[in-house]
């Protein structure tokens, strides 16, 4: 069988391609890089006016089945705090050491609208953490009489993610460096019908939370990259 000299180029192309995929496909992981992740004993049970309320964990939507959540995330977290006033934020942390497409972090308007909730709106904010500005997603949710706002972000490797291309471009900065990021998702929510009160205490929350964190590990929790 006899191949034209532009078969053969193909051929060559596919093969240098496949090879230089192959070199470039990460190995190191990021997670393996630096001291292992305990959300336990890295968030606090009382910071600031919050206290964690015990036994009401049933509250907080999961995106999926335990199950399933054990075998895409490294660690979860899920507690219910009170202030003084009797006002509940629900705080729910998702980590995964691999943030591969087949390890992806699972998005508050995804999982909701799983449980049965309807996605009222969706809004693109930013906190305060630490003195700096951090880019945020509020979305409002409702199921029944149960109205629930949501503010969450996204840290992947040592970055603030907005989601969707801004975290490729950040997981092939990383791939470049034959680096596989890990990645991080913080979400805060409260059952309240007006969303301008509960957004304002959940930066609040969000805040102190992260203040409260071991200065040796807040960088996980907030990134070190601002708001362009």
């Amino acid at each position: 069988m006899k191949f034209s000299i532009k078969n053969i180029v193909l051929l060559l192309l596919m093969l240098l391609a496949a090879g230089l995929g192959a070199a470039m496909r990460p190995t190191i992981r990021l997670a393996d890089e630096r001291p292992p992740i305990d959300l336990k004993a890295m968030v606090p049970t009382a910071f600031g006016e919050w206290r964690e309320e015990p036994n009401v964990i049933a509250q907080v939507v999961n995106p999926q089945q335990k199950s399933v959540i054990d075998k895409i995330y490294s660690q979860t977290l899920s507690r219910t705090y009170i202030n003084p006033q009797g006002y509940r934020i629900m705080l729910s942390i998702a980590y995964g050491k691999n943030q591969s497409d087949a390890l992806q972090l699972h998005k508050p308007e995804i999982c909701y609208p799983a449980q049965g909730f309807v996605l009222l709106s969706k809004q693109a904010d930013q906190l305060d953490l630490l003195g700096r500005p951090i880019a945020a997603t509020q979305i409002a949710t409702s199921l029944g009489q149960r109205f629930e706002p949501v503010t969450y972000w996204m840290v992947v490797g040592d970055h603030i993610s907005t989601g969707g291309t801004d975290k490729k471009l950040i997981e092939m900065r990383y791939a470049l460096k034959g680096v596989i990021p890990d990645g991080m998702l913080v979400r805060v929510s409260s059952i309240d019908k007006n969303t301008g009160e509960a957004y304002a205490l959940q930066k609040q929350f969000a805040n102190a939370m992260v203040e409260s964190i071991d200065p040796e590990h807040r960088q996980r929790f907030a990134g070190n990259r601002q708001v362009n």
